[in-house]
């Protein structure tokens, strides 16, 4: 559920990695590194957080920033444990290398659940699934907004209370102002995957829109269409396996036919589909467990109907 990622700003790629920093479980360090020769060669890596506590610190978001500088989120476990808990923290990393201080956007949030960005006109939107005292574990935003963070505030207030973290972060894809966050919830004994639409950059959200066909198992993914819809990708329970299964939904609420991109397992090994806008296509791809001689990594394609481009 932790993985690694990219992001270009201009002509530089950032990566960034996990790495083992005790022998805890759960202890391991975020590692970044740069190229500005579009891969063939990679900076010393450089870790965001400098708390050096033997905890977990992962779940990262990249955006690209002015300049070549990239900003960062974690989830962060330096006051993890009893009585505390995981925190969201922001850095950024210039275009020259160096960090800048970090920022903590949230003081007790769902212990691993991926956080997810977006850059709207007005600036970045991160999400991610935040945790009360109660264990309320509703999905949240914050905001950049004229050079300051927002406070946290809730997409939907749904009320789910879970005594443990589900694994299953939220997505969140921009177009200008217009902003969808999708995820999972199981508020109310119900299994859903949602999605809920802003036109204001993420400062309010509509009435969420169930997405899924009943069945869902989450691990989401979105993406924007020119019109203004969303795609929304998730996992959904087929019996013996699962398919990664796509659907467009507008933000009136009007929603397509589900398509199903794959099949795959149900089960921990299938890991978190991926899903990306590339001009007129939608790339997908997803982790195939159930392979002789082992797991395989599998792409798939499609091209967008005219009028969603």
């Amino acid at each position: 559920a932790d993985f690694p990622a990219m992001v270009a700003s201009g002509r530089t790629l950032v990566a960034h990695w996990l790495e083992k920093s005790g022998r805890s479980s759960y202890a391991y360090d975020v590692r970044m590194s740069r190229s500005i020769d579009g891969g063939a060669s990679w900076s010393a890596p450089v870790t965001p957080h400098r708390d050096q506590t033997e905890s977990e610190h992962g779940f990262v978001s990249l955006w690209p920033q002015e300049g070549g500088a990239v900003g960062a989120v974690w989830v962060d476990g330096r006051r993890s444990g009893p009585g505390g808990g995981m925190n969201l923290r922001t850095a950024t990393l210039s275009a020259a290398g160096d960090l800048g201080d970090e920022v903590e956007l949230d003081d007790r949030i769902c212990d691993c659940c991926q956080t997810a960005v977006a850059l709207t006109s007005d600036g970045p939107i991160v999400t991610y699934r935040d945790r009360t005292a109660d264990e309320i574990r509703d999905i949240a935003v914050v905001r950049l907004v004229n050079g300051a963070w927002t406070a946290p505030a809730k997409v939907a207030d749904e009320q789910w209370r879970i005594n443990a973290c589900p694994v299953n972060g939220p997505a969140v894809a921009a177009q200008r102002r217009d902003v969808a966050v999708a995820w999972f919830t199981a508020a109310g004994g119900t299994r859903r995957v949602e999605v809920a639409f802003s036109s204001d950059a993420g400062a309010n959200f509509g009435g969420p829109t169930v997405v899924d066909d009943g069945h869902p198992v989450g691990r989401v993914g979105v993406i924007m269409l020119d019109d203004g819809a969303a795609l929304v990708s998730w996992l959904e329970d087929a019996g013996a396996g699962a398919e990664v299964r796509v659907r467009r939904v507008a933000p009136s609420g009007e929603r397509g036919q589900a398509q199903t991109v794959a099949r795959t397992a149900a089960g921990r090994p299938s890991g978190f589909p991926r899903m990306v806008r590339a001009g007129e296509r939608v790339v997908f791809a997803w982790r195939d467990p159930e392979q002789a001689g082992g797991a395989r990594i599998r792409t798939a394609v499609a091209r967008l109907a005219r009028g969603q481009r």
